[in-house]
């Protein structure tokens, strides 16, 4: 097995293992979705794309930078309501 295959299934795993771990999170709190779940959500599922993108694929160093910049933008929003 090649290093890079190697490191895509390790993210694929940890992937699959960050997900069970939050939705068994959200069972024992008995919570449901809200803005702040769902943002959770969307890095559990990113961050390893990122990754698999930057292994497997002849990605341009510029290209993943940008995507990376795309989740802390949304991490670091505040979703706050206007009043229009």
């Amino acid at each position: 097995m090649t290093p890079s295959t190697l490191a895509v299934v390790i993210a694929g795993l940890a992937m699959l293992a960050a997900l069970v771990g939050y939705f068994s999170r959200l069972r024992a709190k008995n919570q449901g979705f809200g803005p702040n779940s769902i943002k959770a959500l969307g890095t559990i599922l990113f961050i390893p794309t990122i990754l698999i993108l930057a292994v497997a694929t002849p990605f341009h160093s510029e290209a993943l930078a940008a995507l990376l910049g795309t989740l802390a933008g949304y991490l670091l929003s505040r979703g706050t309501d206007r009043d229009d």
